[in-house]
């Protein structure tokens, strides 16, 4: 039988079998897309789960942790709270009137006042005893605890004469001893007594001018108040200046009128005054200090050198007549065993204490 022969196409027969029309192209061409789409979707599925079986597989390997509560060390190094006392001016009166309000002071204020910081001062060392290990407390007493009668206007004004304000001073800071004596291991007073305020003489008295002096007095009364109390030391320091040691630091303590003011606070005669002592003490080892502590100028204020008190009484009458006020504060800090000075707190009062002033 003969083989059948295969009718020949044209062109245009080739081409309509083999190229669709353009709906057919478009669909093909989208069909490729979603296709290339779906591989690389499984392809990065495929990823996934790759890294999702690692880490299951590490997660399974690992063993959990087991956790144990330490608890905290307690503080051993002894940090001791320092107490900066002075210019307490007891005796004195100032009438708000004549200092337009800025400041009113008395015996029965100066007594609250005291009263009050020792208050603040122990519910601080509580308080700092949840991160400090505070067993101690050092009073530095830079002097003029009491008025005086250095001025025809004193002798006039003050509540009564010299020899009271010593005495009752020196009853009042024997009890603020007292009332610090359960909240601390060991309280050290270092009361200096040479100063301006509490001389017997109309001029400053350098030599014996400690002992001349009712700051003496108050010492010496506040020291024989607790005698009896076996945590509570008194140095009595009837002299210029004081080499105290706390801690680390070395504070040479002195009252602070021996520095010479005009016109403001004389810094340059703070620092003065640090080199003359530096100079004086060079070479001697036991005589070397770290700052000046003194009072005075009724100012707290700390430089590189030296530290400043304020004042109990606050703004006077004088001051008022020159442009100056005072708000009444003392000053307190810690002192580590290592690293020395921190936590410096500024105790301002009243001014006038609100329950005497009604």
């Amino acid at each position: 039988m003969a083989a059948k022969k295969t009718a020949k196409r044209t062109l245009k027969q080739f081409k309509a079998e083999h190229n669709p029309d353009a709906d057919v192209v478009f669909l093909r061409k989208r069909v490729r897309e979603l296709e290339a789409k779906a591989d690389k979707a499984r392809h990065a599925e495929g990823e996934a789960l790759e890294i999702i079986h690692s880490l299951h597989d590490a997660i399974s390997v690992a063993e959990p942790i087991e956790m144990e509560y330490r608890a905290p060390k307690k503080p051993s190094s002894p940090c001791t709270h320092v107490l900066h006392l002075t210019d307490l001016h007891y005796g004195e009166v100032t009438d708000e009137d004549e200092v337009d309000g800025f400041g009113r002071y008395t015996p029965e204020i100066a007594e609250q006042r005291l009263d009050d910081l020792a208050t603040r001062i122990i519910d601080k060392t509580k308080t700092a005893r949840s991160g400090w290990h505070v067993p101690n407390l050092h009073i530095l007493g830079t002097a003029d605890y009491v008025s005086g009668d250095i001025h025809r206007e004193l002798q006039i004004t003050n509540a009564f004469p010299s020899p009271v304000q010593a005495v009752k001073c020196g009853y009042l800071l024997g009890a603020m001893l007292a009332k610090f004596a359960p909240h601390f291991e060991n309280v050290t007073a270092d009361l200096l007594t040479l100063d301006n305020h509490g001389r017997m003489t109309t001029k400053p008295q350098c030599s014996q001018g400690g002992y001349n002096n009712w700051s003496y007095i108050v010492a010496e009364i506040a020291k024989q108040h607790v005698s009896a109390i076996d945590n509570v030391d008194v140095n009595v320091h009837a002299k210029p200046t004081a080499l105290v040691h706390v801690g680390p630091e070395s504070y040479l303590m002195f009252h602070g009128h021996q520095i010479r003011g005009w016109s403001g606070k004389p810094y340059y005669g703070f620092d003065r005054r640090v080199a003359m002592e530096a100079v004086k003490r060079m070479g001697v080892q036991e005589k070397a200090f770290t700052k000046l502590v003194l009072g005075h100028f009724h100012h707290a204020m700390n430089g590189d050198n030296w530290i400043m008190g304020g004042s109990l009484n606050g703004t006077t009458a004088f001051d008022h007549s020159c442009g100056r006020y005072s708000k009444p504060h003392q000053t307190s800090w810690m002192v580590h065993p290592r690293h020395g000075e921190f936590d410096w707190t500024r105790w301002y009062f009243d001014d006038p204490v609100s329950e005497l002033s009604k």
